[in-house]
């Protein structure tokens, strides 16, 4: 019988191949040799057929990585001794899998960042295809840090590789993420009569 370890990395590592098959057929073939040549727009090119749909793929692996992330965070206050480190080593685990994908859903056909869109169609930054290979390399670094931090040993170890691999994450956030900016209020909001509004409900 499977274990629930078994089970949930079967289910990653089967879905992180699938993003990579998937997406590698997307971006433009590298130009080993003379013949290489640009795909055309078949079905199966989906970074070309279906980039809205790869982008809402990567967003959805991303903020379930941060799901994943969020009891690995929460353990690098030395207040309390560690627990639950099977669940987390196991989240580290999948997170590490996840990460080796990220980079493979990142096609150019995707570069749709608008810096003057109210709601933009991707908050992933052109820096990333301008220094695709530093892009690159961070996301397997922070890969390499969850491998890192499953295997660390004893609570000190663990709340030095979660540092480390939320340094990771936020390294690559930092350079190639739109960085959240709050609502902006207008003084007409301040100025807004709220009392009227409600009478004026009350009487409808």
């Amino acid at each position: 019988m499977k274990t629930e370890r078994n089970i949930v990395l079967s289910f990653v590592l089967g879905t992180s191949a699938m993003a990579l098959t998937l997406a590698a057929v997307s971006a433009t073939p590298a130009a080993t040799n003379a013949s290489a040549t640009a795909p055309s727009a078949g079905p199966g090119w989906t970074g070309l057929t279906r980039p809205q749909d790869m982008i809402h793929a990567r967003l959805e692996l991303m903020e379930h990585m941060e799901e994943l992330m969020l009891p690995i965070d929460t353990i690098t206050l030395p207040s309390q001794p560690v627990r639950n480190v099977a669940q987390m080593r196991l989240n580290a685990e999948v997170v590490g899998a996840m990460l080796q994908a990220v980079p493979h859903l990142f096609p150019p056909t995707t570069n749709l960042y608008d810096p003057k869109a109210q709601v933009p169609a991707t908050i992933a930054l052109p820096g990333i295809w301008k220094n695709f290979d530093s892009f690159y390399s961070l996301a397997q670094a922070a890969s390499h840090s969850a491998e890192e931090f499953a295997n660390a040993k004893g609570d000190a170890a663990m709340r030095a590789a979660s540092l480390k691999l939320r340094a990771g994450c936020d390294a690559c956030h930092e350079l190639y993420l739109r960085k959240y900016e709050p609502p902006k209020f207008l003084p007409s909001d301040y100025q807004f009569d709220f009392d009227a509004a409600l009478k004026s409900m009350k009487h409808k």
